[in-house]
């Protein structure tokens, strides 16, 4: 926008609230109008007075083009920067028409023959007031009438800033125009119908004034005298980079903004019509803009490593290369969460999600679960794809990283890659398939089934799952191999128990039996995901620095000896054993009587149930006997869920990665990093929801018009009907 030599700020006073106005020597007085209107939206010509005090003269009126230009001449003789506006609503603002009785002039007419009169007597219509239409909306661009003033205007930003300018202005007045001359030197623009038949006058001409750089319009006509021929919603001049910069501010607070809501913005806030491919281009630029570009992030990934590993000396960042140039991947791991996960259940979640940028790429990461069963990301790392060969690097990189003593149990969903690894990797550490996933799987053996018969199986599979004993897991499988059919008994055959059900493990998982947390950790980045690699790292690096951080501070109000999420669950106990009575065998050794009765040893911490020793935690047996022994049950819980061990979770800290000491020509040396060689993403739309995991089959539907068979309805369907 330009500013004005000689300009004074009118600081116009309604009520409490006061607003600036800059007046310069061209601003009309409807224009100042519209700026009040912006200001306050409840204001309408003809409901409010303006005037203004000036050397002894305590209420001069404000009312025309004359009154303004008079002010503006009292302005420059007495050289004051600053006037005073009052804006005093008048007595009826809620109409500016007046009633006449026209029985008082004319005897012989009726009563009822009245009518509403504006100020200067003109009938008022109030048939628009029944639809609607004369509640008009105070747009964003209600500032832009004034982007092109008037000779003299100045454009600090040179050529660039002044077409915004005219972007603005012929937007808000509604009609088009055409470049005349358009250079660095001078920009010269008509009306487009003067332009095809010479019938406008409308005209503006800037030109570059030497030596500031400064644009100035040198020549400038603002009447149309096309009439309404050239009033138009949409314009060319309405560019991808123009819209681009108008949502960049909107970008930086949301960074999955899709073209659809800039074209709804556009015409909700601004009034104007832009097409799907100008709105996506637009996303485009502000995206590049606010957080860079794509091609150039991996540039700046080698200072990013630099940088880390200066801040966060104790982390892991492994950087590999195709060659000397090209990127291939990298793992990143942080210091702080390392030290806390050994205060965290030996249980690592696992999994990969894809990337939305322009290259393909995959996310891999591992996590683990707090003493308050929150989710706590442990590393990352960026890999072409998900295979065989990137799992095993990752792998590798997660065993030099962690150097923890104990023996891990992964949870993941059947990808093979991945379990060939872990075993390659972490031969002694037990795995476990995720049991969404294999229900999944199971759902497709359902074929020719009713809804309740499948719900009646999958119930069936979940209980085999989470049987305590080998006897009740194999009493189960019989039953369900029996009642699902041929498809599911050669699917559960498939299937190695001790990778999914509690019965046959061969490790202690704590009762986790699926991966769903690391999908939380995907759904927890979906923004970042689409973010440049340079920032998606660093984006993720400070979303976990502000979350070990909070966490630190709100569990310093805890007042318990465990999580306060584990607290709740001795209160849920408390309430389904009220009614059980308990015989004490030993000191030791109690009985319970229930439906059916159960035996617990709490110097062994087991229960016949097998749920103590499955979950490490207290069951509803065992929280009987331990009440009746005058135990303490913060004794008899893992050390994992105390509060204790959550403090030392979240004790340490990531460092921040200040960019204020960035070389400003990083990117340019020997050690620049080119984006991936064979790593760019096909043409057409990518995608943007999650990749099915393996063994997962797509639904099958049948359209209702054409009677096909895949992955469309009746009303998406597009195949030609045969007559």
């Amino acid at each position: 926008m330009g500013i004005m030599e000689n300009a004074v700020v009118l600081l116009c006073k309604r009520g409490d609230v006061s607003c600036g106005v800059l007046l310069e020597r061209t601003l009309s007085f409807q224009s100042l109008m519209t700026k009040l209107f912006a200001k306050w939206k409840d204001l309408s010509e003809g409901s409010f007075s303006l005037s203004y005090s000036f050397a002894g003269h305590p209420k001069c009126l404000l009312e025309s083009d004359e009154d303004l230009c008079v002010l503006y001449a009292l302005t420059l003789s007495s050289r004051t920067e600053c006037v005073d506006v009052a804006v005093k609503d008048l007595v009826d603002t809620s109409t500016v028409s007046t009633v006449v009785d026209v029985c008082s002039s004319s005897g012989d007419v009726g009563c009822d023959q009245l009518v509403l009169l504006d100020s200067v007597g003109t009938q008022v219509d109030l048939l628009p007031s029944f639809s609607g239409t004369n509640n008009s909306k105070v747009l964003k661009s209600a500032g832009w009438c004034n982007a092109i003033v008037g000779v003299g205007q100045v454009f600090l930003d040179g050529a660039v800033g002044f077409r915004d300018a005219l972007s603005m202005y012929s937007l808000f007045h509604g009609f088009k125009y055409v470049y005349a001359k358009n250079d660095a030197q001078t920009v010269k623009v008509v009306c487009l119908e003067r332009h095809t038949s010479k019938e406008c006058n409308w005209i503006v001409k800037a030109k570059l004034e030497m030596p500031s750089g400064y644009f100035i319009i040198k020549q400038f006509v603002g009447e149309h005298t096309c009439g309404d021929a050239s009033l138009s919603y949409s314009s060319s001049r309405s560019t991808s980079s123009f819209v681009g910069r108008l949502v960049s501010e909107d970008m930086r607070s949301d960074e999955s903004k899709r073209p659809v809501e800039v074209m709804k913005d556009m015409k909700k806030h601004y009034g104007v019509e832009i097409t799907y491919r100008r709105a996506w281009m637009a996303v485009k630029k502000a995206r590049a803009h606010v957080y860079g570009d794509y091609m150039e992030s991996f540039k700046e990934l080698s200072w990013f490593v630099g940088a880390f590993r200066a801040s966060n000396p104790d982390s892991m960042c492994v950087l590999e290369r195709h060659d000397s140039e090209h990127f291939k991947r990298m793992f990143l791991g942080f210091a702080a969460c390392k030290y806390g996960f050994t205060f965290c259940r030996p249980i690592l979640f696992v999994d990969g999600t894809f990337l939305k940028s322009t290259h393909n790429g995959c996310l891999l990461s591992a996590c683990a679960k707090d003493g308050n069963q929150g989710l706590y990301p442990l590393c990352l790392a960026v890999v072409d794809s998900e295979n065989y060969d990137n799992w095993y690097w990752f792998m590798e990189q997660l065993k030099d990283f962690l150097e923890d003593g104990r023996v891990l149990v992964f949870v993941s969903d059947r990808h093979d890659g991945l379990l060939q690894a872990v075993k390659q990797i972490f031969p002694s550490s037990p795995h476990s398939h995720c049991l969404v996933h294999l229900k999944e799987n199971l759902k497709k053996r359902f074929g020719g089934l009713d809804n309740s018969k499948k719900k009646y199986l999958v119930n069936l599979f979940n209980l085999c799952a989470y049987a305590p004993t080998v006897r009740e897991f194999e009493k189960l499988l019989n039953k369900l191999k029996k009642e699902g059919g041929v498809k599911v008994a050669a699917f559960l055959d498939t299937l190695d128990n001790q990778h999914w059900c509690h019965a046959y493990f061969p490790g202690k998982r704590y009762g986790e039996l699926s991966s769903n947390l690391v999908e939380c950790f995907n759904n927890w980045i979906k923004k970042e995901r689409s973010l440049p690699i340079t920032l998606l790292f660093d984006k993720i690096r400070l979303k976990i620095m502000e979350q070990m951080f909070a966490r630190r501070s709100a569990s310093m109000k805890w007042k318990g000896v465990i999580c306060p999420i584990m607290e709740k669950k001795f209160k849920g106990l408390f309430n389904v054993s009220k009614t059980w009575a308990i015989s004490r065998s030993s000191d030791d050794l109690y009985e319970v009587r229930c439906d059916p009765s159960v035996s617990v040893n709490i110097s062994s911490r087991s229960c016949s149930c097998g749920e103590w020793q499955i979950n490490s935690f207290p069951c509803t047996h065992a929280f009987c006997a331990l009440k009746r022994g005058g135990k303490n049950l913060n004794d008899y819980v893992d050390h994992y869920y105390s509060v204790d061990a959550f403090h030392n979770t979240y004790s340490k800290s990531i460092n921040p990665v200040p960019t204020i000491w960035k070389d400003v020509s990083v990117g340019s040396d020997a050690n620049v990093l080119l984006p991936p060689l064979c790593n760019k993403r096909p043409p057409g739309r990518p995608r943007t929801e999650r990749i099915p995991s393996t063994g997962v089959k797509s639904r099958k539907i049948t359209c209702g018009r054409c009677g096909q068979v895949g992955r469309h309805n009746r009303a998406r369907c597009k195949e030609p009907l045969q007559h």
